[in-house]
């Protein structure tokens, strides 16, 4: 008999926002095309391949990693999340014990 493991909710809404981060994030680098200008906010280490990050952080079990990268890929470029994904930052926030951005 095989047992299934809960999933934390803050994990379900974590993963809920980094989709539509990462789908923003793959937008605007398309947008772009194949040269970031150095100057630009998306040329800054850990933006374009910020979604393997956060997963390799919640792999290690680092939650406020996790989050905090997360908020960086957000806050940066800036991205403009819908309301949905907005109530989830807030929610994971609650929930780590950090401020809301």
């Amino acid at each position: 008999m095989s047992m299934l493991v809960p999933i934390d909710p803050w994990r379900t809404d974590l993963i809920q926002v980094l989709d539509e981060a990462s789908l923003l994030m793959a937008q605007a680098y398309q947008r772009l095309g194949d040269r970031v200008p150095p100057e630009h906010a998306l040329a800054q280490a850990g933006l374009e391949h910020g979604r393997e990050i956060v997963l390799d952080y919640l792999e290690h079990n680092e939650a406020g990693l996790a989050f905090e990268h997360l908020r960086y890929m957000i806050e940066e470029p800036p991205l403009v999340l819908s309301e949905s994904a907005q109530c989830a930052l807030l929610r994971i926030a609650r929930y780590l014990g950090q401020a809301p951005a």
